[in-house]
């Protein structure tokens, strides 16, 4: 591999193709991207799920007053 190379993180084969005597098939590539769909929709399944929560919390920051109430005992 030189500095040329798409990092790690890009490329799921990235050691096969360092290393390999003879480069992975279409088969195995293929899969491997999927892999990757796979786990880039599973992360944004994650974030699209944790939106509304992110947006009732900031519109609860906004409507609450900034004014210290009376205080209750």
């Amino acid at each position: 591999m030189d500095e040329n190379d798409p990092h790690w993180d890009a490329d799921p084969l990235w050691y096969d193709r360092a290393e390999a005597d003879t480069p992975p098939g279409r088969v195995v590539e293929g899969l491997a991207y999927l892999v990757l769909l796979v786990l880039a929709g599973v992360a944004w399944g994650a974030r699209a799920y944790r939106l509304p929560d992110a947006l009732w919390c900031r519109a609860m920051d906004r409507l609450r007053p900034s004014t210290p109430g009376p205080r209750r005992s």
